[in-house]
């Protein structure tokens, strides 16, 4: 049936973004910037954040073909009320049409703060974020949730997993980052100050894995400049080596932020 919905929706991904340790909801379907999008505590228990956010899902959807339901043509998405989805109706990507759905998750984002970086970037407005008390046990939470998603069969088999958590070379929870997409298709954001050979075994063993790198700058100066480090003759020396290591081309991508 047409309902209203989305392909991050559908795909049922599971993006852990923000903080994990303060109040925030950091359990999210997407990343849109958008106000309102659908939200979920890591709660006390991983079985209560799964619980949380399947049962959130399946209201979005209950809400989308509700939605579609109205009798009236065309029909603006973003008027009528909607608990779950009142970001949702604000973004592109939400749209009526035939969706099909596994009920499987098919994309983990790991994009959880506090997490460390080197770069010094003149854009980026979080590396200045600082651990508590909670930190730790709000990691130990999220790799529990996933790792109980693993056991329950709820990760499809082909799903990619993301890694955008600062910098993975440097990260204190790095083992049990790799660990977990380990054999899996992964995309790791990473700045390459550091080249790391668990991440260039991944790309080997995966011709859909991949690295990505802000790389912001197209001189030594320029890239000083922006990053606030002066290494990148060292950073272009790293991405020869993963590409290296590469199944394939096309595993390395370049994103430019102006």
């Amino acid at each position: 049936m047409e309902y209203y919905s989305c392909p991050m929706i559908e795909q049922m991904f599971l993006t852990f973004n923000g903080r994990i340790d303060t109040s925030e909801k950091p359990v999210t379907l997407c990343c849109e910037n958008i106000e309102n999008i659908p939200r979920f505590s890591l709660a006390e228990t991983p079985e209560e954040t799964l619980k949380n956010f399947l049962a959130g899902r399946d209201f979005i959807i209950a809400e989308g073909k509700k939605l579609a339901a109205i009798p009236a043509s065309p029909i603006d998405r973003r008027e009528g009320e909607g608990v779950f989805t009142s970001g949702c109706r604000k973004c592109f990507h939400y749209q009526k049409q035939k969706w099909n759905s596994d009920d499987l998750i098919h994309f983990v984002n790991l994009s959880m703060y506090p997490a460390p970086c080197q770069c010094r970037c003149i854009y980026c407005g979080i590396r200045n974020q600082k651990n508590n008390e909670e930190t730790a046990k709000s990691y130990e939470r999220l790799f529990s949730t996933i790792e109980l998603a693993k056991e329950l069969g709820l990760i499809a088999p082909d799903a990619i997993w993301q890694v955008s958590s600062g910098e993975i070379t440097i990260h204190p929870y790095k083992e049990r980052i790799i660990n977990l997409v380990q054999g899996q298709a992964a995309v790791f954001l990473t700045n390459c100050f550091k080249f790391d050979e668990q991440i260039s075994q991944n790309l080997h063993d995966n011709p859909k894995s991949s690295i990505n790198l802000s790389i912001d700058a197209g001189t030594p100066q320029t890239w000083h400049k922006v990053k606030g480090v002066d290494n990148f003759e060292e950073v272009m020396g790293n991405l020869v080596k993963y590409y290296q290591k590469s199944a394939r081309d096309g595993q390395i991508t370049l994103k430019y932020i102006i």
